[in-house]
């Protein structure tokens, strides 16, 4: 990863290189959009959004000219759904580096993920209305064909009781994972700046995230909402808790990783969090979700902190009454 950091950092054609081929990898292999997303941010984060944009651009016109050779040398709408795959993916990106380069907080930057977020999922109501009767029609020929291709014995009533959970829940889930894409980027940029520039720098910005009450206080009134309305405003309060949900999870792993180096635990308590977060993803989120939200109110870090301080200073005034 220093190796790959480097080389991006070491001329733009470079940066645009790898870009463009993680953007192409993705198609493949999805996760690989993360790292094309991250070599913009680092670009951004470091040289400023004009130099991300230029990244940016650039890549778009290799995945262009990629996309026009593999279509045979013709001109096809797909080369424009590339191009606007590729443009809708990283400019959010690009605004969250100049977020995190100008305000130097990546508790601002969450909070900006998380309102890009649930920007979504609100276009995704205004543009479609009933977004669960969208996901139903969308979902159904797919998964009777799945079904079909795998075997699976369902009859035609269990079929609709999945595919109505599955429907009514999509719209979040889709927000989360729109959040949980950006974040992947920004640290993953993040931490290569840090190896690059800044060694050990990303390790205490990330193990110090902690969102404000303030912003606590709006999953509140989001999941009155919930529980008070019906029908599409009570489902959209529900679609923006689920993203809320993803934000507060990742400010739960943040503070795990933020305990276990205050209070020096084993590691092996990092390797059963994410052990678990493979296994028991739901359960998992909800935990963290919930430790990351009570630490907003509280800030646990710090009162871990506190208590150490005052072990340290009777530890001290122990060893001096014993010298006396």
């Amino acid at each position: 990863m220093l190796w790959l950091a480097s080389f991006i950092m070491r001329r733009p054609s470079n940066a645009v290189l790898v870009a463009s081929v993680f953007a192409v990898l993705a198609v493949v292999i999805a996760p690989f959009h993360l790292l094309s997303g991250a070599t913009v941010c680092l670009v951004a984060l470091r040289l400023g959004l004009g130099e991300g944009v230029k990244v940016l651009l650039g890549a778009s016109i290799v995945l262009a000219v990629i996309t026009f050779v593999a279509n045979g040398g013709a001109v096809s709408g797909l080369m424009g759904l590339a191009l606007i795959a590729m443009a809708v993916t990283l400019l959010p990106l690009l605004l969250l580096s100049w977020v995190l380069r100008q305000t130097r907080s990546m508790p601002v930057t969450v909070v900006v993920a998380g309102g890009l977020a649930a920007a979504v999922v609100v276009a995704m109501y205004w543009l479609l209305g009933d977004t669960t009767q969208w996901w139903r029609q969308a979902l159904e020929q797919p998964f009777i064909l799945a079904q079909g291709e795998t075997g699976l014995l369902l009859s035609a009533e269990e079929i609709n009781r999945f595919l109505d959970v599955l429907a009514r829940a999509m719209t979040g889930l889709l927000g989360a994972a729109v959040f949980m894409s950006l974040m992947g980027s920004i640290l993953l940029a993040r931490w290569w700046q840090a190896l690059l520039y800044n060694p050990g720098g990303f390790r205490a910005e990330f193990y110090a995230l902690r969102i404000d009450y303030r912003v606590s206080i709006l999953v509140l009134l989001v999941l009155g909402v919930m529980i008070a309305a019906k029908g599409i405003v009570g489902q959209l309060a529900t679609d923006l808790l689920v993203v809320m949900l993803a934000m507060y999870t990742l400010v739960g792993i943040a503070l795990i990783h933020g305990l276990v180096a205050l209070t020096s635990a084993p590691v092996a308590v990092l390797f059963g969090l994410y052990l678990l977060l493979a296994f028991l993803l739901p359960q998992m989120m909800i935990f963290l979700a919930a430790a990351g939200y009570t630490d907003s109110w509280i800030d646990l870090r710090k009162r871990v902190r506190a208590r150490k301080g005052l072990t340290q200073r009777k530890r001290d005034e122990d060893d001096s009454e014993d010298d006396l």
